[in-house]
């Protein structure tokens, strides 16, 4: 049996990072592989596979093999973590991958089955806390006030005290003058 086959996953991963750092390019890329596909690694432990295999691509200069990993590196794990001292031109192109893809957000709840009925308590009485209540109606009108009487009187006491005040201040040989001292006020 082949010594990839006797591998579990977490040790194909190890390993294949090991000699990634270690620059052996060839056994990186079987041990890389071998852990991207193993069944018992968690999906972020694929995912870190996938992004060491795409980082390889991309340091090789094969930009199409590198994006396709980093897609798959990120779809598995969206927070996969980029090791220390990866070159800036790779984290760049990782991030770029990252941007393109849609980001996953929570579904919305399902609608509830057409055979139920919401039931919506109703709302709370207004509070009565404070609240005067009048069960009484006013007076009906009796007619017009008494003031409205003292305002007539009132009104009838001014005018005939401006009407005194004209005539005995003026005579008729200032009106005829034109010397600006006498009010003409004829009533009908």
């Amino acid at each position: 049996m082949p010594s990839a086959a006797l591998a579990d996953g977490k040790r194909d991963l190890e390993d294949g990072i090991a000699f990634y750092d270690n620059l052996d390019i060839d056994r990186a890329r079987e041990r890389l592989t071998a852990a991207s596909q193993a069944k018992d690694l968690t999906d972020a432990e694929r995912a870190r596979a996938f992004l060491y295999l795409g980082m390889l691509d991309f340091e090789l200069g094969d930009a199409k093999a590198a994006d396709a990993s980093f897609v798959q590196a990120l779809t598995l794990d969206r927070d996969v973590e980029i090791p220390d001292g990866t070159s800036p031109k790779t984290k760049i192109a990782i991030a770029r991958v990252k941007g393109s893809l849609p980001t996953t957000s929570p579904p919305p709840p399902p609608p509830p089955p057409p055979d139920t009925i919401e039931l919506v308590p109703p709302p709370p009485p207004p509070p009565t806390e404070g609240v005067t209540t009048v069960t009484e109606l006013p007076p009906e009108d009796d007619g017009p006030s008494p003031w409205v009487f003292v305002g007539i009187g009132a009104g009838v006491v001014a005018v005939a005290t401006v009407v005194a005040i004209i005539a005995l201040s003026g005579s008729s040989s200032d009106c005829e003058r034109g010397d600006g001292g006498c009010l003409v006020v004829d009533f009908q």
